[in-house]
């Protein structure tokens, strides 16, 4: 193997990958990168059996050829390359890697014992614009739980079927739900829970100019392929709960309020708020005609915000954690609806101009 290479597409592609790297796994040969020159191309592969990702780059191939070589030495040296003309070669299973008069030589790992990627050109596919796409990860990945032994709740629900795309994230304490149309997946079906990592790095790696998100699927594997870069995860197992019992069909109360105002009235109140005994920061939210109070005692004083609303139905006290409101107030934009069923009922949030995206969080009963 024989090709020159600038110092940004190998930035590029090891930065890309890298994210793939096991940190964990005692397999030593997951702690490589795979360095694969196919014509005027580098690909760059790593994996740590759950998710795998593939990132080309642009170079100038004398030799076709492929290596496995340390990812973290191999980042690391990378970086700091100069500016200029980069010259690697494989000879004797080292890797010579020269810039100018200088040359680095690293030591590799052996290739046969790489994984394989599973081939998934026989699968099942659609497409979604990539700002759609962004979209949907960002209103409901944080949903997700952090717990890995509550595997089914660490992914998204994602479906297709009769053209519409759900993606659904919940921890047991609250829920994020978006779907949209998708016209042209009219003979797509599909039905599984990717793991919320996948999803975040994903996310991480859309760029604005790759126009569309090429993703496929089979009953275990699922693929998603945008501009360079070829993401691969497993689907996690296991039966997602029926999310569409426990969303509120009517409520006793709807209050209209500025997502900014609100945004800001949680933020202070949180402030002051922390529940030693709960370890969260509970707010009591207390409508009263159209003023929202947003109230709360602490070990370190007490606090007392009010802002003016729309509101319909019942006056109502109730209490929440104000995490759970942050995370959600982050994704949507200018106004918001609010509406509740009682102190210990679950309250929903909708963007008042997107009726597609539904967030629900249960209530705390506050010490």
């Amino acid at each position: 193997m024989i090709f020159y290479c600038t110092k940004d597409a190998l930035v590029v592609g090891v930065n890309t990958v890298f994210r793939a790297v096991s940190s964990k796994s005692t397999l030593p040969i997951l702690q490589g990168i795979l360095l694969k020159t196919e014509a005027d191309r580098l690909i760059l592969t790593a994996t740590d059996l759950e998710i795998s990702i593939q990132c080309q780059v642009p170079v100038q191939t004398i030799e076709e050829g492929s290596v496995v070589i340390p990812s973290r030495i191999f980042s690391e040296i990378v970086r700091k390359l100069p500016d200029t003309s980069i010259h690697i070669e494989l000879k004797d299973q080292q890797l010579y890697i020269t810039y100018y008069s200088s040359n680095i030589v690293l030591k590799t790992l052996e290739q046969e014992e790489f994984p394989l990627l599973p081939n998934l050109e026989a699968a099942q596919a659609f497409s979604i614009p990539v700002s759609l796409f962004q979209n949907m990860i960002k209103q409901t990945v944080f949903a997700c739980s952090s717990e890995e032994k509550r595997q089914v709740f660490t992914g998204l629900f994602m479906q297709i079927e009769n053209q519409t795309l759900t993606m659904v994230g919940t921890d047991t304490h609250r829920m994020a739900y978006k779907t949209t149309e998708l016209p042209e997946a009219e003979n797509s079906t599909f039905s599984g829970i990717i793991p919320g990592k996948t999803l975040t790095e994903i996310y991480r790696l859309l760029r604005d100019d790759d126009e569309t998100v090429d993703i496929q699927y089979t009953e275990s594997q699922v693929s998603f392929q945008f501009g360079a870069i070829h993401f691969l995860s497993r689907l996690i197992a296991g039966q997602f709960p029926n999310y569409k019992q426990v969303i509120p069909n009517t409520c006793e109360t709807k209050i209209h309020m500025p997502v900014a105002a609100f945004t800001e009235a949680v933020e202070r109140a949180s402030l002051i708020s922390r529940d030693s005994a709960l370890g969260a920061n509970i707010i009591c939210l207390k409508l009263v005609e159209s003023t929202l109070f947003l109230e709360q005692n602490s070990d370190v004083g007490r606090i007392s915000e009010q802002l003016e609303v729309e509101a319909e139905g019942k006056e109502i006290t109730i209490s929440i954690n104000s995490k759970y409101l942050l995370d959600v107030l982050k994704v949507i934009d200018e106004q918001m609806v609010f509406e509740l069923s009682g102190p210990n009922q679950a309250g929903i949030i909708r963007p008042l101009n997107d009726p597609n995206y539904v967030y629900l969080v249960l209530p705390i009963r506050a010490s």
